[in-house]
């Protein structure tokens, strides 16, 4: 078998919406909406990495946002439920599903999940990119052989909500566990789906006067604190100790990183410079498309060092 050695540096993408320390979090909170991502390094002015700005980290803000709201005596009650946000296009895909062809279907329609859903349409469980990792972490160093995306998908029942679950408590949801996606289910079955990015949506909606209309103008609510400016920038919300990786990191020890913790993305430092960042999606892309895809293999994959023809299993 072929055997190719990739890097970080192979696959990682270089070019990168960055934030600065002392950019207001609302307008980080913009940034990430507007461009649709669910996170941005925080570099200072010497291109040094500081951290991340991630939805985590919005949600971190909201809730200080929301005591701060209550704190100044604006204790109007949130009725924006689950049904009023939630995304009702859903890609699915069935428990009998080939494991490769559920990641073609994650990097074609760019989702970091799909619900499963059986014959009879009730709600199975989720395969992520995170079940991915898990996907060839088992076929090269556990050397398991592929099958159905029932064997790799998430069934904790503890990540569902209901239509009418309101706003706080999926904002709460999301910042406890390491979820992106709730599924929505009526009688078990699938209705919905919210997101992190969903919420944040709502959140900002809720706060600041004609936002989509008008991004970065945002008219705030006369309680919302215009000072010190500093307690609002985006360097107080950041994650500061986030792993990071070189640019000559092996690419599965990067999905052995990538699957035991719950990391979307992974900034590329040199000397604490930040170079570049490489997420879930560039590795499974880059096991798909770097390699010829003439046939499929259906017996264990065996990758010592980078990644060998596991792309031949991926159409």
């Amino acid at each position: 078998m072929q055997e190719v050695e990739l890097t970080v540096a192979d696959v990682m993408t270089t070019r990168l919406i960055t934030l600065s320390p002392e950019e207001h979090v609302l307008d980080g909170i913009d940034r990430l909406l507007q461009k649709e991502i669910s996170g941005a390094p925080i570099v200072d002015n010497r291109g040094q990495f500081i951290g991340t700005f991630s939805e985590k980290s919005c949600i971190s803000a909201f809730d200080v946002i929301d005591t701060e709201r209550k704190r100044r005596c604006d204790d109007t009650p949130q009725f924006v439920r689950a049904k009023d946000v939630m995304q009702t296009s859903l890609v699915t895909v069935a428990p009998e599903c080939d494991v490769f062809d559920a990641i073609s279907r994650l990097l074609t329609n760019r989702v970091s999940g799909l619900p499963v859903i059986d014959n009879s349409g009730q709600f199975r469980g989720v395969f992520s990119e995170r079940s991915a990792m898990r996907v060839l972490i088992d076929l090269t160093w556990n050397q398991m052989s592929r099958g159905p995306v029932s064997a790799w998908m998430d069934s904790d029942r503890a990540r569902t909500v209901t239509e009418q679950t309101l706003l706080p408590e999926l904002r709460k949801r999301f910042s406890e566990t390491h979820y992106r996606r709730l599924p929505v289910l009526s009688h078990g079955r699938l209705v919905g789906q919210i997101s992190r990015r969903d919420v944040l949506r709502a959140e900002l909606n809720g706060l600041v006067n004609n936002y989509q209309s008008s991004p970065g103008l945002m008219k705030l609510p006369d309680w919302f604190p215009p000072a010190p400016r500093q307690q609002w920038c985006v360097e107080n919300f950041a994650m500061k100790h986030v792993a990071t990786v070189g640019p000559d990191y092996e690419l599965m020890s990067v999905a052995q990183e990538f699957f035991l913790t719950s990391a979307r993305r992974f900034p590329v430092l040199i000397s604490g410079k930040l170079i570049g960042q490489i997420s879930r999606r560039d590795l499974l892309r880059s096991v798909q498309y770097l390699f010829p895809r003439e046939k499929r293999v259906q017996s264990p994959l065996y990758l010592s060092a980078g990644v060998s023809d596991v792309a031949t299993v991926l159409k």
